[in-house]
Parts: structure tokens; C-alpha cells; sequence
């Protein structure tokens, strides 16, 4: 029985199908659907040559993908998702920046080897974006280019990129304080007010245990009950929320537990205080069990037992620092404080680093300048005064 066919190539018979093997630029500049034919003996026949070239493509050894835009969408799929070096958080801000301010641009269309580093400055210098958005694209292009340097598709041409000065469009949000390299604590007033207010707040104990133990925002979300041994906190996971992706968008999110940032497993000793407020806490929190009808495991829940998403913390938190009139500052600022107190108190920095759970000690150093640079001020403060006396 002959194979059925359904065109004529050089007067010979095929059976020809229209699959979509990606997107490219039309002449007006605009990604449309890349559509190709495969030719087979029969149907099976092209469809089996349609996934041969499909793999191909994946592979990154097609000629097509040497363009700029879909060489750079195979690196992201197969390469920048996968690496478990960055946290969830930096692959959507990453890839969030492409979708929207390089993807569809004019050099997303040109061959690969085409490109040159003053193609990329010239994008930079013109992209209408904020200074975080433009920071994440340049990060992003450093490490697609380090790839394609590696796989002897071309050279690495980012080395003399430079990041021109952009005004932000956008109000700092509240937890972007503690984003930049400046250490801002919380001073001893502020936290006395805060403890003092907040004794009937859902999230009250989340503030005792990130002022005593130093802990991540996303460590706090993932502590369970039997995390906690007599007077040891046993650090062990940490919640992110993870972004799931579909085509190279984000199309939805959700939660998952991983390993604490930089694999800092650690135990953190609780002091008296800490203990107390955990046995008021564990009380609360079984009556609001029984009340709502569910059961967890984890410290801290919505009223329904689900995980705690940070933006919700955070904006619970502001609405409580600006019910008792204290300045909002970010979640992270706990964390500072801790470590700051720690430095203070002349706490060793390797020890130091270990209860943070920094990758390294060079991390910890900056709490410990910080307070030389205060001590070192008031000794002058002092001096100027003695001689002016």
C-alpha cells in the first residue's frame, strides 16, 4: 500500500507539515511565530524529522539559534533556570527585564556574531527603564555571554559595558531599604516601642525571633515547631516563592522550600526571652487552630494555616509601625540589628558569621567597620571637645 502523500518538491512526492519551531523578527521589527515545513515519505515520516530538528534546536546547534534573541532564549531555558546558584527572586527579575526591554528589541534580531559591544551600549543608553531593571539586564547579559564565550559561539564582549546613571521613577518601597549596602538597624528605642505595642500582633513573635536570632525573612517563614529544641533553634530550609514559566513568561507562582541561602545550615541557641514568647505564641497559635479548623506545623501561617508570603508580611508590619508612629523600615532590618548588636557586644566574627549563616566571613566584616567607624567618630567627638573646652 503506497504512503499517502500531499505535495510535490522537485516532482517528487511528500507529505509535507507546518510545524512552529520558535519566533523571529518580520520586517517591521516585530516577533511574530516562526513557522518551517518538514518533508516525509509519509506523516510519520515528517513529524520524526520535525523532532529531529527540534532536539537539534535545543541543543543550541541549529543555525538559526546563532541569533541574538533565540540563542539567548535557549541559554535562559536550558542554562540561567536550571543553575541552583540564584534564588528564585533573581531569575524572575532577570528574566522579567528581558522579556520586556530586550527581547523585542532591534538587537534581539541580529546574528549573534553581528553583535558588538557597542551595539549593547547603545541599547543601555537609550532603554527607559529603572536603574534595578537596567542592573539585572547588564548581570544577565554578563552571564549569557560567558556562555556563549564558552561554547565557541563568539567572544565575550561585556567587559566594557557601563551601566549609565538612571533616575529611579518610583518611590523606594519599604523593604528596598535594606536592599542596597547601606546598614540601617533598627535603634533601641524603636525596638522597645515596637515590643512594647505590639503584644496582641499575629506577628509578634516573628519580630522577637528575627531580633534574637538573626534569621532571613525566608528562614523565619520555614521554621516548624520541632525545629526547636529545648534552647536551640535548628535553621533548615528556607520558603521562597518560586516563579513557573512557560515560553520564558512567568505564568504563575508558587510556594517551595529549599536549602537556606548559600546552604547555611546552622543551629542558633534561644535566650530566656525567646522561649517565654514561644510558649505565648504556641498558645495563640493552637487556638487559632481549633477556631479556623486546620493543623501546621510551621510558626508562622495565614489564618487558614498556608504559608506566609513576604510582601503580605511586610505590609502587615507597616501598618503597625505606622499605627504606633515609628519610621517603617524593611524586614531585613532585624537582620542588621542582630548582627550589629552582635559586633557591638565584641562577639567574635567568625562566630558571628556562623549564627548569620554568611557565605563568607568578608560578609560579616561590614558590621564590624561599621561600628569601628561609630566608635572612631565619638573618640573624635570627644577629642574636639576636650580641646575646646
Amino acid at each position: 500500500m503506497a504512503s499517502k502523500t500531499n505535495c510535490m518538491k522537485n516532482g517528487v512526492p511528500y507529505y509535507r507539515i507546518r510545524r512552529k519551531v520558535g519566533k523571529k523578527l518580520n520586517k517591521k521589527g516585530v516577533w511574530v511565530d516562526d513557522n518551517k515545513d518538514f518533508y516525509g515519505k509519509n506523516k510519520s515520516d515528517a513529524e520524526r524529522k520535525y523532532e529531529a530538528y527540534m532536539a537539534k534546536r535545543e541543543a543550541g546547534i541549529v543555525k538559526d539559534n546563532q541569533y541574538f534573541g533565540i540563542m539567548a532564549d535557549h541559554f535562559i531555558t536550558n542554562v540561567f533556570l536550571p543553575d541552583t546558584n540564584y534564588s528564585h527572586g533573581t531569575k524572575e527579575n532577570y528574566i522579567n527585564a528581558w522579556n520586556k526591554y530586550i527581547k523585542t528589541s532591534r538587537v534581539a534580531g541580529l546574528p549573534l556574531d553581528q553583535i558588538r559591544s557597542a551595539d549593547l551600549q547603545a541599547l543601555y543608553n537609550t532603554l527607559d527603564c529603572a536603574p534595578g531593571a537596567l542592573k539585572s539586564i547588564n548581570n544577565l547579559m554578563k552571564l549569557f555571554y560567558k556562555y556563549v564565550e564558552h561554547e565557541g559561539y563568539g567572544r565575550n564582549i561585556t567587559s566594557t559595558l557601563t551601566l549609565p546613571e538612571k533616575e529611579s521613577k518610583r518611590k523606594p518601597k519599604t523593604d528596598d531599604l535594606s536592599d542596597n549596602n547601606d546598614i540601617i538597624i533598627w535603634e533601641d528605642e524603636e525596638v522597645k516601642k515596637i515590643l512594647s505595642e505590639s503584644q496582641n500582633h499575629p506577628l509578634r513573635f516573628l519580630i522577637i525571633l528575627a531580633l534574637n536570632t538573626g534569621l532571613r525573612i525566608s528562614e523565619l517563614l520555614a521554621v516548624r515547631y520541632d525545629d526547636i529544641e529545648e534552647n536551640t533553634l535548628h535553621v533548615r530550609r528556607q520558603l521562597q516563592y518560586k516563579a513557573l514559566y512557560e515560553d520564558g513568561k512567568v505564568i504563575s507562582h508558587e510556594f517551595i522550600f529549599t536549602q537556606p541561602k548559600y546552604n547555611s545550615v546552622r543551629d542558633v541557641p534561644l535566650n530566656e526571652t525567646v522561649l517565654k514568647e514561644l510558649k505565648i505564641h504556641t498558645a495563640r497559635h493552637r487556638e487559632d487552630m481549633l477556631k479556623n479548623g486546620y493543623r501546621t506545623d510551621y510558626l508562622f501561617t495565614t489564618n487558614s494555616g498556608g504559608y506566609l508570603d513576604r510582601k503580605n508580611v511586610t505590609r502587615s508590619l507597616v501598618r503597625l509601625y505606622q499605627r504606633i508612629a515609628v519610621q517603617a523600615k524593611g524586614i531585613h532590618t532585624y537582620r542588621h540589628t542582630f548582627a550589629t548588636k552582635l559586633c557591638s557586644m565584641g562577639v567574635p566574627i567568625q562566630t558571628a558569621s556562623v549564627l548569620l549563616g554568611h557565605s563568607s566571613i568578608s560578609v560579616t566584616q561590614k558590621y564590624y567597620i561599621n561600628i569601628a567607624h561609630e566608635e572612631r567618630l565619638e573618640a573624635v567627638e570627644k577629642l574636639t571637645s576636650a580641646f575646646n573646652s
